[in-house]
């Protein structure tokens, strides 16, 4: 419900609230957009768990409305593109900790919190491409897409996880670069191709 208030109430009308009260909006959103667990001895029912996913989930999709929806190119679509460029790298900086991570702890596997983390994250990265791929393309600026084919390789990093959860969002997260991944469209000059 406080998401949906930001979204309805804050974020409609960007355009005539201060700058540095939206850029702070799109912090909470960014940090929101991410669950993880503060501690290790948190006790994680599966009620809070998905609770916190349905939070992250929405957080994220918030973002991404205001990002790539926004038809203006004025200063509040500059301000959420860089918190999507932000989040974009915060996923990556997640993923390679956590391929770094497993890599380390041998045959023990990490802790349920940094699975649930990881898997969150993939989550959201799949959620970043189907929304990058049903935006306008004339929204979605280079550095956004740059970001999001330097991730490529650090999600086939993680093809060695031995955690189910992660492998289901991995492959999703995987599936959603197929149209990324098509020929590049022939060009005709002069009558040759």
């Amino acid at each position: 419900q406080v998401i949906q208030m930001i979204r309805d109430d804050i974020l409609s009308y960007s355009s005539t609230i201060p700058a540095d009260f939206v850029k702070q909006i799109m912090k909470l959103l960014n940090r929101g957009s991410i669950h993880s667990t503060s501690s290790d001895s948190f006790i994680d029912t599966d009620s809070s768990k998905k609770l916190r996913e349905e939070f992250a989930k929405t957080c994220f999709e918030t973002l991404l409305q205001f990002s790539f929806i926004n038809k203006s190119k004025g200063e509040e679509g500059g301000i959420t593109k860089m918190a999507v460029m932000s989040l974009l790298q915060r996923c990556q900086e997640v993923v390679r900790k956590h391929v770094d991570d497993e890599r380390l702890s041998g045959k023990c596997p990490l802790p349920r919190p940094r699975l649930a983390e990881m898997a969150s994250v993939l989550k959201a990265i799949t959620t970043l491409l189907r929304s990058l791929k049903q935006a306008p393309p004339g929204n979605v600026e280079k550095p956004v897409w740059k970001l999001v084919l330097q991730l490529y390789p650090c999600l086939v990093d993680c093809t060695t996880s031995p955690s189910p959860s992660v492998c289901k969002a991995l492959r999703d997260a995987l599936h959603e670069y197929a149209d990324l991944l098509s020929p590049p469209a022939t060009v005709i000059t002069n009558g040759t191709t």
